[in-house]
């Protein structure tokens, strides 16, 4: 017994000193190389399944996570969570008519034809399966709305930070570590990958507004690039940062204008139901006579 101990640990011995010298003595990568690694175009990130179900999932949906990739990363979704989110929506859209079927061999939905819950179980999954799609572009629109608000407040940073002596590089990435949310996020890391690369900010900013489908972003970076350096890129990120600002006003206000007229109806139609209730008597008292 205590042969084959020590022949095992041994082994281990053995084995930990030729890793050891492995990884002492193997192939480095040169310089030239890790400068081309760090230059090198990133692509934006697909998350991969990472698990069999995640993968099962991902097939479900085929080429619509592709066709949906901006929707998907802003609002941080993988594949497999909108293939989870499409199934979800089609079991609701399904349920009535799986009740209906479930029901009707009992007699309590006997006067319904089986063709005609067979066509409303279809009929619902279906329905939901595309609703799935209306659901996703909603929640995209509202965090690209969260998004514009996020950049509106990060450009009036960056003017109050130039204002009060600041570069525009320094201006850049200080103002993206003040603020909080997902915004704020997506904007630090574009600005950290740019400085390692040592590429224009104005560029990794373009590639963020391509990625996440936020024109504003694509227009930052064609305003900048224009404006050059010194002194006309202060001007044009103030002028940049006054011009959001009114359009997310005008944007917040009208969205307070259609709220405010939403509310009529029901307003409108509880005075009608008041008066309703108020002018009974009164009719049922002419009608008796």
């Amino acid at each position: 017994m205590m042969t084959v101990a020590m022949a095992v640990a041994g082994a281990l011995v053995g084995g930990g000193l030729l890793l050891m010298i492995r990884g002492a003595l193997g192939p480095t990568a040169s310089l030239p190389s890790f400068v081309e690694e760090l230059h090198r175009t990133r692509e934006p990130v697909v998350h991969a399944p990472t698990t069999w179900t995640d993968d099962l999932l991902t097939k479900t949906v085929g080429a619509g996570a592709t066709r949906h990739r901006a929707d998907l990363e802003v609002c941080e979704r993988t594949p497999a969570k909108y293939a989870q989110d499409r199934l979800a929506w089609t079991a609701i859209g399904a349920a009535p008519g799986l009740l209906t079927l479930a029901i009707a061999p009992i007699g309590v939905a006997s006067v319904l034809n089986p063709f005609v819950a067979l066509a409303l179980l279809v009929a619902g999954a279906a329905g939901g399966w595309m609703y799935s799609i209306v659901d996703l572009r909603s929640d995209a629109e509202s965090k690209r709305r969260e998004f514009r608000h996020a950049l509106t407040a990060y450009l009036e940073l960056v003017a109050i930070l130039q204002a009060g002596g600041a570069g525009t590089q320094s201006a850049l990435y200080d103002a993206a570590s003040i603020g909080r949310g997902s915004g704020f996020r997506h904007l630090k890391t574009a600005l950290s990958a740019a400085q390692s690369r040592r590429e224009a900010p104005w560029d990794t900013l373009g590639q963020l507004g391509q990625r996440l489908g936020i024109g504003e972003l694509i227009e930052l970076k064609q305003s900048m690039t224009l404006a050059g350096d010194g002194a006309r890129v202060r001007d044009s990120l103030r002028a940049k940062a006054e011009s959001m600002r009114d359009k997310d006003r005008n944007a917040q206000e009208t969205e307070a204008e259609k709220k405010s007229e939403s509310m009529v109806l029901p307003v409108v139609m509880v005075f009608a139901g008041f008066l309703l209730l108020i002018g009974y008597p009164a009719i049922s008292g002419l009608s008796a006579t």
